[in-house]
């Protein structure tokens, strides 16, 4: 079983201890109200972006975002290092042709190691990073298709690829299966 990520009761705890409400708030990460409210609410867990745009008006990052409360923890010694497979959690996205689960125990180390399935046929738009870092991927199943800087590179089962994080780059499955991937990248973006 999957632990989800509740996003939306920290997003509106950050935005009062910010003193803002829910327009403004809004109006200065260049989303709709209606978004914010359905992201607040838990209706939605918003997308990878949208979620950037919101942590940089509240001043934080999305690791803070992401991070479980001390006293929502059950504290076991091996929790701290070993991430059973019935207990990943899964980070939530409005696409649902992709999913991603974590493969570390939080998000407060130096990597994000996830594991990330790519339904058939998606396709998905041009990412670039303002932090320097790396991305490392590692195909265990299908094919994915990695454009950096406009030159797309097929990686099949067993193969690997590593690049920055400030190449514009996109990831995505074109074929008519199913595709899944290790993915390592530092420092974390989540």
């Amino acid at each position: 079983m999957t632990t989800e990520l509740s996003l939306g009761k920290k997003i509106k705890n950050l935005r009062i201890q910010k003193d803002m409400n829910a327009k403004e708030l809004a109006h200065m990460a260049k989303i709709s109200v209606g978004m914010l409210s359905q992201l607040e609410n838990d209706l939605t867990q918003g997308s990878v972006e949208t979620l950037r745009k919101i942590a940089k008006v509240l001043d934080t990052t999305l690791a803070e975002l992401f991070k479980e409360d001390e006293e929502n923890l059950i504290v076991h010694n091996e929790a701290e290092y070993i991430v059973r497979k019935m207990n990943r959690k899964k980070i939530s996205f409005p696409d649902s042709s992709y999913n991603c689960e974590l493969l570390v125990p939080d998000l407060q180390g130096d990597i994000e190691f996830t594991l990330v399935r790519l339904s058939p046929n998606r396709n998905c738009e041009e990412a670039v990073s303002n932090t320097k870092g790396e991305h490392c991927i590692y195909v265990l199943d299908g094919e994915i298709i990695i454009t950096l800087n406009k030159n797309e590179h097929i990686l099949q089962k067993r193969d690997s690829i590593r690049f920055s994080l400030q190449i514009p780059h996109k990831i995505e499955n074109r074929s008519p299966k199913k595709a899944s991937y290790i993915s390592a990248i530092t420092p974390i973006t989540i």
